[in-house]
């Protein structure tokens, strides 16, 4: 049996799966970060080795039989570290494994896209707006991390929650709904509790992020605060999403625009947003995709085959991821 490899990896955590070439999963394994800019060399070893040790134990002989593996990796856009995930991947995986290092924003466009070009909104703990269009030319828009960026992530709605729960206490801002929720949500009764909380953290960014969900519960209440924090993310990325459409597509070109991240897992909310942000833009065309980044990591791995993606394959890593 043929098997091809797909990899994604974050900074908190990677996803390994080995597909037959009709795209169903044999093995999957999750290990820690496999981010060069989050962990050092032996910690990378470590993770990477210990995803491949679990798919042979599911899956004996497993690796022997795979021809292709398609490794998309946060941190992997800087090519000093692309040639370097690159060595220690070949270091671990048998030789006749043929093997590419993307930055894994192609995961997530691939797996709206199936291995189209198009574009692809991150919006997770951190953003960044990514796209290839049909020359191969490649851009982006953000992704200049929580302290300079990361407009439309969970760390900055978190943020913008927690600053208007403030506001409303000091009577700086107009009452919610947040406030109270923010202090259930820490179990404090008091602005000071919530600041020790946070600020206390080892690291407070992990603390922030997911507040987020707690202005997505104001907002489904009709909080008007929290309704105007998203109303304003939406508009945040779907400027983010125009200003990449003009650079790398033509006017009238139609472009995918794939929605990842945990942000959008409120279907109803900042994907309505964003639909409605960008009517006036027919060019471009929003996607909620059906499966994970890292099967996205398997259309990789097929486009390095040079299979055609179908409806049999995308069918099965559908039903089997």
């Amino acid at each position: 049996m043929e098997y091809v490899m797909g990899i994604d990896g974050g900074g908190t955590k990677t996803i390994a799966v080995i597909s037959d070439i009709n795209g169903n999963i044999a093995a999957q394994s999750t290990a820690g970060s496999t981010n060069p800019n989050v962990a050092a060399t032996h910690e990378l070893e470590a993770a990477f080795q210990n995803l491949f040790d679990s798919l042979e134990k599911q899956l004996p002989d497993g690796l022997s039989n795979i021809t292709c593996a398609f490794a998309g990796i946060s941190g992997a856009g800087n090519q000093e570290n692309k040639r370097n995930l690159q060595k220690l991947l070949k270091h671990l995986l048998p030789e006749h494994i043929t093997i590419q290092v993307e930055a894994d924003t192609i995961n997530a466009l691939y797996s709206g896209t199936y291995g189209k070009h198009g574009m692809v909104q991150i919006s997770g703990t951190g953003s960044i707006t990514y796209g290839i269009n049909s020359k191969g030319q490649q851009g982006r828009v953000g992704g200049w991390g929580y302290l300079f960026g990361d407009e439309g992530s969970g760390y900055d709605i978190g943020r913008q929650g927690m600053i208007a729960a403030l506001k409303s206490f000091d009577g700086r801002g107009l009452d919610t709904i947040l406030l109270q929720m923010m202090y259930e949500h820490f179990d404090v009764d008091h602005p000071q509790g919530l600041i020790r909380k946070i600020y206390s953290s080892p690291v407070p960014k992990s603390e922030i992020s997911p507040l987020s969900k707690i202005v997505f519960a104001a907002y489904k209440l009709n909080d008007p605060i929290a309704i105007n924090i998203l109303s304003n993310v939406g508009k945040e990325i779907a400027h983010s999403i125009k200003t990449l459409y003009q650079k790398l597509f033509k006017v009238e070109e139609n472009a995918a625009a794939v929605l990842c991240g945990g942000i959008f897992n409120e279907k109803e909310i900042l994907p309505g947003l964003l639909r409605n942000e960008l009517s006036a833009d027919p060019g471009i065309r929003l996607i909620l995709p059906k499966f994970p980044p890292v099967a996205g990591s398997l259309i990789g791995a097929y486009l390095m085959k040079q299979l055609t993606i179908n409806d049999k394959i995308i069918h099965n890593l559908t039903n089997t991821i």
